[in-house]
């Protein structure tokens, strides 16, 4: 590991606390270890985000082979790498393993110097795989999601709404007269003013939210389990702030700019997701015929009522 990569974060999932300190030596140069002891905990810790998980099959109350399950079936988790440490050696447990989306299984003593090798090289592939994605997912200016992968996730998160028939809302938003600000003050301003919006944008929405850049200076996002009355306190919210922004300038002045936006609350059972894009589309377009600067609101389409929770 080079002197400016920071150590890797490995959670160890056993029920045997000496373990523990076995693996903080044998990896003391490259990773930290965090240890919790049941299937829960581990769950519940894996929501930090480790690079890696180290599981044990034989636990008390949910074993192995249930919390690698549920760590595949969680968005949050499934793509945190998982090896199995156990002293179970059977091929049909392994190929159970590799089934349920586990990288490697590896039998103990984890004292074995080939235990060490593979843990990092694992981790090596998973940073790897992980910084590989993120060229692939995000704006490489605002670090926002990129268009593809915002249509991707909101697509999922929409199918999703329909399945449980929840509310969902939907926003676009553009910067107002950004070719004057791009022709009086250079790109290198016009983008900054962009970055700018999209940092308020990420502050302002939950992390539940999907964000992303459509293009240039436009904008989407969508509020999963939000009726429209709260997506329009978000949008206005949105809106102030970043009027209130200043952008310094090297002449010593400081820019100012606002944006508009289009809302609409999605009706999954009564529309694609394609149409309750092209509605808060259309609903940005009028926002900037009526002046700009201000968020216009979708009239909802007709139907039955939908379920809402934590809006």
């Amino acid at each position: 590991m080079s002197e400016h990569e920071s150590k890797a974060r490995i959670l160890l999932v056993d029920d045997a606390p000496e373990h523990l300190q076995l693996l903080r030596q044998l990896l003391r140069e490259t990773s930290d270890v965090e240890f919790v002891g049941s299937g829960e905990e581990a769950l519940a810790a894996a929501q930090t985000h480790p690079d890696l998980v180290l599981l044990d099959v034989a636990m008390p109350e949910m074993d192995g082979y249930e919390v690698c399950r549920r760590l595949k079936l969680d968005r949050t988790t499934q793509d945190i790498p998982v090896i199995f440490l156990t002293e179970c050696d059977a091929e049909t447990q392994e190929a159970r393993a590799l089934k349920l989306g586990a990288v490697d299984y590896i039998t103990k003593p984890i004292s074995s110097p080939v235990v060490h090798t593979r843990i990092i090289n694992q981790i090596a592939i998973s940073r790897n795989n992980a910084e590989l994605k993120r060229l692939a997912t995000t704006d490489s200016l605002t670090g926002a999601f990129n268009r593809r992968h915002f249509l991707e996730l909101a697509g999922k998160e929409f199918a999703r709404m329909r399945r449980y028939r929840h509310a969902v809302s939907c926003l676009m938003m553009d910067i107002d007269h950004f070719k004057r600000v791009n022709d009086s003050y250079g790109h290198d301003v016009g983008d900054r003013a962009i970055i700018a919006t999209a940092q308020m944008a990420k502050q302002a929405l939950r992390t539940e939210d999907v964000f992303g850049r459509i293009g240039g200076e436009e904008f989407a996002a969508m509020l999963p389990m939000t009726r429209l009355d709260k997506a329009e306190q978000v949008a206005e919210r949105l809106r102030l702030a970043i009027a209130g922004m200043r952008l310094p300038l090297e002449s010593g002045e400081t820019l100012a700019f606002t944006v508009s936006i289009g809302l609409v609350e999605v009706a999954p059972d009564r529309e694609s997701f394609e149409q309750a894009m092209k509605r808060a589309d259309q609903a940005l377009y009028q926002a900037k015929h009526e002046g700009r600067n201000r968020v216009v609101t979708a009239p909802v389409v007709p139907g039955p009522t939908l379920v809402v929770a934590n809006g």
